[in-house]
């Protein structure tokens, strides 16, 4: 791959990765959050593949396999089923309306690349342009965790923060050697099955999973 096609591709990566993590934040139905995040991962799972190609790194080739079959395709799967079992039809609920999430997500990204701007703060290995992209999905992870009433969505958040945190790693350091990412990839997938497990709690304790039900427990 030469280098202007490899610098094209990745700025073309990074938009539609942002982009992406928009539409997470701005969906108004849980499958659209579903789908926004697989669309997310699929992304991260391209990036992680360029990243490895053009830098001669053939071992990020793995993670790259694992992000598109777990986070693309199961951990989406595992959610739609989620989502059936329990009957959502209901519209994402948030504390704050669409725009002024939008008006944060916006104001968040500005932040991001103003703390990463400088070089001396941050030293990547590849693309430095991943790093406030990195950032700024962390951000909007947690925005989702702390804005979204329903628990599902809260687990989105988080899987959305591992995304930020993930395209970190193989931007900084090429990522983490291959049994701890495995290692890493096999956990994501297990607190998945897990919080489903809760979700489902939730729901038989309070006939909801919304997470303001569970205040009743504070003593």
């Amino acid at each position: 791959m030469s280098p202007e096609l490899a610098a094209s591709l990745i700025h073309f990566l990074g938009m539609m990765l942002l982009i992406a993590s928009f539409w997470i934040l701005t969906s108004s139905q849980i499958g659209a959050c579903i789908r926004a995040y697989a669309t997310h991962s699929f992304l991260l799972a391209l990036i992680t593949a360029v990243i490895a190609i053009t830098n001669h790194v053939e071992h990020l080739l793995i993670p790259a396999l694992l992000t598109l079959v777990l986070k693309t395709i199961v951990i989406p799967h595992v959610f739609f089923r989620i989502i059936r079992r329990l009957g959502i039809r209901k519209e994402v609920e948030s504390y704050i309306n669409i725009p002024f999430s939008l008006l944060l997500a916006v104001l968040l990204v500005f932040v991001s690349f103003y703390v990463t701007g400088n070089d001396k703060i941050l030293k990547p290995v590849a693309f430095s342009e991943f790093i406030p992209l990195a950032v700024s999905t962390v951000f909007f992870g947690m925005l989702m965790m702390t804005t979204r009433k329903k628990a599902i969505n809260q687990v989105l958040g988080l899987l959305l923060i591992e995304n930020g945190l993930f395209l970190m790693a193989i931007t900084m350091t090429f990522g983490m050697p291959l049994l701890v990412e495995m290692g890493i990839f096999f956990d994501v997938l297990v607190a998945v099955m897990i919080m489903g497990i809760f979700v489902f709690k939730i729901r038989d304790a309070f006939e909801s999973i919304d997470a303001d039900d569970m205040t009743v427990l504070k003593g």
